[in-house]
């Protein structure tokens, strides 16, 4: 579980730093590291309401671990 996880989180802080809509979070202007930029988006979620619309569903990092981590049980349960 901790593997898909960090797969997760991998895949969604590269997302977040190279899609089209956000960009330049976590690395900036090709100038300086920001990991604090990276959080902040890792759990705004938890601070704006409209984050849990659908439409808004690519961007959110609770979104990304539910449905990797519902995947991931879903795949278990098939493989047993």
């Amino acid at each position: 579980m901790m593997i898909t996880i960090f797969i997760i989180t991998v895949s969604f802080l590269l997302y977040i730093q190279y899609s089209p809509g956000m960009g330049n979070i976590w690395y900036r202007n090709n100038e300086y590291f920001s990991p604090m930029g990276a959080f902040n988006v890792m759990i705004f979620p938890f601070q704006n309401l409209q984050m849990w619309y659908p439409t808004m569903w690519d961007i959110n990092y609770i979104m990304w671990l539910l449905l990797g981590i519902v995947s991931n049980l879903i795949l278990d349960f098939i493989r047993k």
